[in-house]
This record gives structure tokens, sequence and C-alpha cells, in this order.
């Protein structure tokens, strides 16, 4: 892009006008006659700028189901918000088998069996969740 030595010199005698002490209308109107000069420069020449190609970013692996779980039982020993999430997974396994999943989900929740009691009053997260898988697991082979 070039810029001629007349509009540069122009500019520069309006830019004179509109910074050193003079009457006001004088600035104003070299103000304006700059704006003017700015419009002209910028939409008579052409701007080549080049646009960055889009680039897709590789997918990245999606976590399993037992990656989930994983994080969330390292999780449950420090909150008490991953042991509920343990409950809700437990109480879910329950309404899973049972023939109206929403209100045995509910019932669970407010009234709870006996793996959920042993999950909820053990101190130990990961032994209370293996004594509640084992309870589970005797619930699923009674069904």
């Amino acid at each position: 892009m070039r810029v001629s030595k007349s509009l540069l010199a122009v500019s520069v005698v309006f830019l004179a006008l509109a910074v050193f002490p003079a009457p006001y209308a004088v600035r104003w109107l070299s103000v304006l006659a700059m704006g003017l000069l700015l419009a002209v420069s910028l939409f008579g020449f052409e701007v080549d700028i080049g646009r960055p190609e889009f680039q897709r970013k590789p997918p990245s692996e999606k976590k399993t189901d037992v990656d989930r779980t994983v994080t969330l039982i390292e999780k449950a020993k420090k909150g008490k918000l991953a042991r509920s999430l343990l409950e809700e997974r437990i109480a879910g396994i329950y309404a899973t088998l049972s023939d109206d999943y929403n209100s045995t989900f509910h019932s669970l929740m407010s009234e709870p069996n006996e793996a959920m009691r042993v999950l909820r009053s053990s101190g130990d997260v990961l032994d209370g969740l293996e004594k509640t898988l084992k309870i589970v697991e005797a619930d699923l082979d009674e069904d």
C-alpha cells in the first residue's frame, strides 16, 4: 500500500491545525477534514488481508463409562457430591430392573434400601462401595 506524498503533506497540515492553538472553528474544521481524508484514503486503497486458513482439530478420545466411573469414585473420596452421584448410580441400577423406573428411583432416594444405607453409613467410600456392590450383586442373582 503506497501513500502519496501529497496526501501525507495535507494530513500533516490539518493535524497541525487541529493540535496547535487556533480558533475553535478552525480546529474543528481541520478535524473534519482529517476525517474526510481518512475516509478517502481507506476507501480509495484496497487492503489485501489474507484470512487464516481454518484447520480442524483432530477428534479427541472420548472417555468410556468405565473411565468416568473410576473418576467418580476417586472424587467420592473427597466430596459429598460425588458420593451422592454414586448413590444415584446404585439407585439407577435398581430402577432399571423394576417395571416403573421413575417411581422406583425416587422411592429409593427418599427411602433407601439396604445397599443405599450401607453406602451412606460407611466412613470409607471404597469399603462402603464394595459392600454395596456385593449387596447389589446378591439382589441381581435373586432376580
